[in-house]
């Protein structure tokens, strides 16, 4: 539902203008690395430790590059790069949405109404992740309908999650921990490799990074609201 909602936003936006679009990516990109940063790297550490974390991050980090490496292999990806990072953005909010079914599932096993406040602020909290994934495909200029029906199966992994930490709750935090450090991963690398030298590129670079800044401090001021 998160993730739709965000998805919802990007189909009014003006995408006619280059500078438009530029500014755009750099919003989205700083609001992942805000989420990155501030969020899933923290959490996943607070959960394991350390060394593990890291070696999780930069497997996830090289994985995700093996996989783009294969994409620009298929005439689909390799003539639109925009539909390349969405997909690859897709690959790492599926593998985030995993460790917070995962919190759901363990929540309501401890108590109901504290599972339904974990369900509600974790909608909240994809809302900007649905809108970083959407703007992709929206500037690709894939169809509306196609782009809510990734939204939402990007949310599977969450529902998936929710019935493996309502059984097994006594594993979830490792299992949250591996998964949190695998969507940074995933998700740092289309940061990276693909956002941020797009728009690095352009005459009005400046106005971009000042948008990129202004998506980190969303993403901390988002993050600092909901607790996360």
């Amino acid at each position: 539902m998160g993730a739709c909602i965000g998805a919802v936003f990007t189909l009014f936006l003006p995408l006619e203008n280059e500078k438009v679009i530029d500014i755009l990516i750099g919003f989205t990109s700083g609001l992942m690395l805000g989420l990155i940063s501030f969020g899933l790297i923290p959490e996943a550490i607070s959960l394991s430790s350390l060394l593990p974390s890291i070696a999780v991050l930069i497997i996830s980090y090289i994985a995700i590059g093996v996989i783009e490496r294969y994409l620009n292999t298929s005439p689909i990806f390799a003539e639109n790069r925009y539909i390349k990072s969405g997909f690859l953005i897709s690959i790492g909010i599926a593998l985030h949405n995993f460790p917070e079914g995962l919190a759901i599932g363990s929540s309501f096993t401890f108590n109901h109404r504290f599972g339904i406040l974990v369900g509600i602020m974790i909608i909240i909290h994809d809302i900007p992740e649905g809108f970083a994934l959407a703007v992709p495909f929206k500037i690709a200029k894939r169809r509306n309908i196609d782009i809510l029906k990734i939204a939402f199966l990007s949310g599977i992994p969450t529902g998936v999650g929710c019935l493996i930490g309502s059984l097994l709750s006594s594993i979830t935090r490792l299992l949250m921990a591996g998964c949190l450090m695998a969507a940074a991963g995933a998700m740092l690398y289309v940061v990276m490799s693909e956002m941020i030298p797009e728009y690095s590129r352009k005459e009005d670079f400046k106005i971009c990074a000042v948008s990129n800044m202004i998506g980190i401090v969303f993403a901390l001021l988002l993050l600092e609201w909901l607790e996360l």
